[in-house]
């Protein structure tokens, strides 16, 4: 009796941790990779980065703060501000796919100044 509530209780236990959560980044790493993409944005241009920094309040989703560094490292010169797609960085919850009459090389490219 005893081994398979250990067992229900294990089983549970693993599920609650492999479940479908959303993939969320620390803060200081986060705000790491931004600075990251931004200084090789302005090298690359010759600007210096974008005043004010943009700066990450809360643990951003993984793939929202995906989507931001590599619009920033694909924006084109001058690298004056941050691309509008950035903004999916405050967002508490998942976006989900990107509809297909959106395109996001074209929205990549608006930036916030």
């Amino acid at each position: 009796m005893k081994s398979s509530f250990g067992i229900i209780l294990f089983s549970f236990v693993l599920l609650l941790n492999c479940g479908s959560g959303v993939d969320r980044v620390d803060t200081n790493d986060a705000q790491s990779q931004i600075y990251a993409a931004a200084k090789f944005a302005s090298e690359k241009c010759g600007n210096p980065l974008p005043n004010p920094p943009l700066l990450v309040v809360n643990k951003p989703i993984q793939r929202n703060l995906d989507l931001c560094t590599i619009a920033i490292t694909r924006t084109e010169c001058p690298f004056l501000g941050y691309p509008l797609v950035c903004t999916l960085i405050y967002l508490e919850e998942e976006t989900g796919d990107i509809p297909w009459y959106l395109n996001f090389n074209e929205i990549s490219k608006v930036q916030i100044k």
